[in-house]
């Protein structure tokens, strides 16, 4: 509620045999002005004590004209949510209490009261008789959630494991059956795509099941968003990095600081496959399956990718780091690594083993080997092609986040191998003009989406200029040769791209652009009455606004 009418208002309404009917809720609240009209009541009269806190008492008399509330208890439910101010409600309340001799209860988070409002410990000192706190019966609580659990394997593991479920409820703190709920509600959504393999090792599906609900009980309790999860989940060392050289706690810090008994590290459950479920709503059984299957906890050693054995010989004793970092260097050494994601991540391990002593360079070392091995790949024609769409990243692969990702030198070679990967791709950009121009008139939609930022999907080649690779009288013969709707969707395509500006990426198509309309315009002579008149038009408002000076005066229908 926004104001102390609004609770005269429901007090009659509630209190009133008519307007109580539950058909009666369906209208809405009861403004003073019916109330003064259909019951006669003085609604003016002047009750204010000069004395007391708050200037805002109630002016209605309960005791007049309706049902006699002497004998009823007036109950104020959710005050840290209502939009009044506290010492004003509470001020509200006290005229009841002291004026009208009723009882009233207040039920709070008082907590969040206390947030709200630095006066409220003094103002409760002097009105509030006597405080009593509810706290809530979690082991009743659970065995009634657990029967709304409707996948029996799920219910057993729960009930077995009743005593992790509780514990992790009441290391977070949050104490609302709520989140207890819906957490137990969001490991089943992924549990019940576990298979048999997955929950014969008890203490594996443990893991999961802790990480589960800490990261759900703190996204419900609107604590976390994802990208704090993607710092939480299998990110120690970068979230230690990060907070040595920032000096500042994240939120992803203190969760992990709040659950003492779970390694973020170590919860089976991919941070992707956490994501989707809790962010998006993305449940996909064979994903999930996948991530359990990733994990240290069901691949052998010697199946683990080196990068993963290499990140986690932080918990390894120094006999088994000196192994690890032996065998990164003989890859490295080897140029056997190819995939982007693993060489990536190798290339912060090495930095890291760098600093620490567990191999025999320094960091500009590990930056001048980098890059050189980079090139290797660049002129082998290795090196991959980077994902246009807004989702990649280069600091973070396979749900972990690199390790020495925020530091210069990383940031040295994560640059050097997207500009490797932009040659590449520049070097196709005649063979993907080709290809969009062939499909142009049997699908102008999709190459539309393809070349425009839309609120779609995500467009690939929207910043590139691919466009420029073509001979601009290419284009134009193909334009004059396509029926009228896919000459007009053609400049549509190319007014999109351009309109906007992004920047100077596509500067250098900006010129062919302008070439274009000039190729167009000096073929207008040869074309017959409609089609010349019908592409003028499409001329003057799709590509002539583009040119660096714009001359829109004979723009047509």
């Amino acid at each position: 509620m926004t104001s102390v009418t609004q609770i005269e208002d429901e007090f009659y309404r509630q209190l009133h045999p008519v307007l109580s009917h539950p058909g009666m809720k369906l209208a809405g609240a009861v403004s003073k002005g019916l109330l003064k009209a259909a019951f006669k009541i003085d609604l003016n009269s002047d009750g204010k004590d000069d004395g007391t806190i708050s200037p805002s008492l109630p002016e209605l008399d309960l005791r007049t004209g309706l049902d006699d509330p002497r004998g009823r208890l007036l109950v104020f439910d959710d005050l840290e949510r209502c939009r009044i101010p506290v010492s004003e409600v509470l001020g509200f309340v006290n005229a009841y209490v002291e004026h009208e001799k009723l009882k009233a209860i207040i039920v709070a988070n008082e907590t969040k009261v206390m947030e709200g409002d630095e006066t409220y410990l003094e103002i409760k000192e002097k009105l509030i008789g006597q405080t009593l706190e509810v706290l809530p019966e979690t082991q009743a609580a659970f065995a009634s959630f657990l029967t709304l659990i409707s996948d029996q394997r799920t219910r057993d593991f729960l009930e077995e494991h009743a005593d992790v479920v509780l514990a992790v409820h009441a290391e977070g703190g949050r104490g609302n059956l709520r989140t207890l709920k819906h957490a137990m509600w969001d490991f089943e959504k992924l549990s019940r795509h576990f298979e048999k393999r997955h929950w014969d090792k008890s203490p594996s599906m443990t893991k999961a099941l802790r990480g589960v609900l800490a990261t759900s009980m703190e996204r419900r309790a609107g604590k976390m968003v994802e990208a704090d999860l993607e710092r939480l989940v299998g990110n120690t060392f970068s979230r230690i990095f990060h907070k040595e050289a920032s000096a500042k706690t994240t939120a992803a810090d203190e969760i992990d600081d709040r659950y003492k008994q779970i390694d973020f590290d170590d919860i089976v459950i991919s941070v992707g496959v956490l994501a989707g479920m809790l962010f998006r709503g993305d449940v996909d059984g064979d994903a999930i399956r996948a991530s359990l299957d990733a994990s240290s906890d069901f691949l052998q050693p010697e199946e683990q990718p080196l990068w993963h054995r290499a990140h986690h010989t932080f918990y390894g004793d120094d006999d088994e780091a000196d192994i690890v970092a032996a065998q990164v260097e003989h890859a490295f050494a080897s140029g056997s690594v190819k995939a982007r994601g693993q060489l990536m991540h190798l290339f912060g391990i090495r930095l890291w083993f760098s600093t620490l002593g567990l191999i025999d360079r320094n960091r500009q070392q590990v930056v001048d080997e980098g890059l050189a091995y980079i090139a290797k790949l660049e002129d082998a024609g290795e090196i991959a092609e980077i994902d246009r769409s807004s989702f990649d990243r280069d600091n973070s692969f396979f749900q972990t986040r690199v390790i020495d990702e925020t530091t210069p030198e990383y940031r040295t070679l994560a640059d050097a191998y997207s500009e490797a990967s932009n040659r590449v791709l520049r070097s196709k950009y005649l063979t993907i003009a080709h290809e969009l121009i062939r499909r142009l008139p049997c699908e102008p939609d999709e190459v539309l989406l393809d070349m425009v930022v839309n609120n779609v999907r995500s467009a690939p080649y929207f910043d590139q200029p691919i466009l420029a690779a073509l001979p601009p009288e290419y284009f134009v013969k193909c334009v004059l040769g396509w029926p009228p709707k896919i000459q007009s969707q053609a400049l549509n395509i190319l007014h999109g791209r351009h309109e906007l500006r992004h920047g100077d990426m596509l500067t250098s198509e900006r010129a062919w652009v302008t070439r274009v309309d000039d190729l167009l315009t000096a073929a207008l002579p040869a074309q017959r009455p409609m089609s010349r008149e019908r592409l003028r038009a499409a001329i003057a408002r799709k590509l002539t606004p583009l040119r660096p000076t714009s001359d829109t005066s004979a723009v047509g229908p």
